[in-house]
């Protein structure tokens, strides 16, 4: 269960998962925060939210003083911060790693580690005054595995597994816990760019899923709700795998 009128931030919450994410925390009672790079698609997505209160803010994690000053928005507003669901990522281009540039090694890093820490880092000030809280980072079932061309991504889930565990530790006398959850392939317009179409999407990835189809964002979303809310209460520092079968192969 989610207190009702918490307050949830979202990153990433323009599409896809963080979309589905923002919704269900309204739909549980929360005040939700919005946020994403693209303005306009965290407009859209604050707009399809009637449950409660939402905000749009357009944010880049990577900046740290864009970061701090949307939290200190979002406190200025409703005062506190309980809830913290860092889902902002990229899965960047497919080379093999003796032939990916640094520069690309770093764009995946800084956005999938680097901007995960600063919004965790934010959101744990907030909640250690407050001796409460939850935070839900966005690992991948390639933080346990990999796959040709993602020594990036690979490296990026990895250390947000890391980043997760090292929070939940020192969190956890505070009152405040720290978990991630692990998704496989999901059917998130981000998936569907980087096959070229839905049909494509599922022809290249459905095979490697026992379970014998891909993920649904809202799927994803559930589960982040239930690491956030009391029914998960003795959980923390945990990273929770929703993979339909993938990783037993």
């Amino acid at each position: 269960m989610i207190e009702k009128e918490a307050v949830a931030i979202v990153t990433g919450a323009g599409s896809g998962i963080g979309r589905a994410a923002a919704i269900a925390f309204a739909r549980a009672g929360a005040r939700v925060a919005v946020i994403d790079i693209d303005h306009d698609a965290a407009l859209e997505t604050a707009a399809r939210i009637r449950d409660t209160e939402a905000i749009a803010l357009r944010v880049d994690v990577t900046v740290e003083e864009q970061v701090v000053e949307a939290f200190d928005t979002v406190l200025g507003r409703w005062g506190r911060i309980d809830h913290l669901f860092n889902n902002a990522g990229i899965r960047g281009g497919t080379d093999e790693a003796h032939r990916m540039s640094s520069v690309e090694f770093r764009r995946v890093m800084d956005l999938n580690v680097a901007g995960a820490f600063l919004c965790q880092r934010e959101a744990l000030k907030a909640m250690y005054e407050a001796q409460r809280g939850t935070i839900v980072n966005m690992a991948s079932i390639m933080g346990f595995s990999t796959g040709p061309g993602a020594a990036h991504y690979t490296a990026s889930k990895h250390a947000v597994i890391g980043l997760t565990k090292a929070a939940a530790f020192e969190a956890a006398p505070r009152g405040v816990r720290v978990n991630a959850v692990a998704p496989g392939t999901i059917e998130t317009p981000m998936n569907v760019a980087l096959a070229g179409n839905e049909k494509a999407m599922r022809d290249r990835y459905t095979p490697a899923y026992p379970i014998g189809r891909l993920g649904r964002p809202r799927e994803v979303a559930e589960a982040v709700l239930w690491l956030a809310g009391s029914a998960s209460s003795f959980v923390t520092g945990h990273t929770l795998v929703l993979d339909g079968g993938y990783l037993l192969r």
